[in-house]
């Protein structure tokens, strides 16, 4: 591999975290992306050559209710809110897979899509991919989402398992 490429790989591996505090759940998001957008409950952060970015959300869970069927509820939620599958010609979403972050479980799925809406300009070069990541520990619930140009895939990929390995629950 060439060196500058090498370099470039653990620089934004390297990239510092900082740590962000919610109700019930800590998540650390790289120091160098702008915030983007912030509320009691989210934040939305982009990276500095804006081919990333990054939300996080995080709720308390009413009623408390065991994880598992918190994250399946999050999940119809999810699937039900973006209609996927339901557009013509549309074809069925990728289904999540159930993980454990934070001691807890969480379920993820990835999917492709293109920034552009010609034909013609749904090249490499516009390829997205999206990890789309719920848990929940009975108390609280929360959803990341981490957006990046499919070609950055290796970079960001380090970057995201820090930000997912980040995640925390209130003691």
């Amino acid at each position: 591999m060439h060196a500058l490429v090498v370099g470039l790989l653990l620089a934004q591996a390297g990239e510092s975290l900082t740590r962000h505090d919610f109700k019930g759940i800590t998540v650390r998001a790289p120091k160098s992306w702008a915030l983007s957008a912030e509320e009691e409950t989210s934040k939305e952060w982009a990276s500095g050559d804006e081919r990333a970015q990054m939300a996080f959300s995080a709720f308390p869970v009413d009623p408390v209710r065991p994880a598992r069927a918190c994250v399946k509820q999050l999940i119809e939620a999810v699937q039900g809110a973006k209609g996927e599958g339901d557009a013509p010609g549309s074809t069925a979403a990728p289904a999540f897979s159930n993980t454990t972050i934070g001691g807890q479980p969480a379920a993820k799925k990835i999917t492709t899509d293109f920034i552009a809406e010609k034909e013609e300009d749904k090249t490499d070069a516009n390829k997205v991919t999206t990890t789309t990541i719920v848990g929940c520990n009975g108390k609280t619930k929360w959803l990341l989402t981490f957006s990046n140009r499919t070609a950055d895939g290796a970079k960001s990929g380090a970057l995201l398992k820090r930000v997912i390995d980040s995640i925390t629950y209130a003691k």
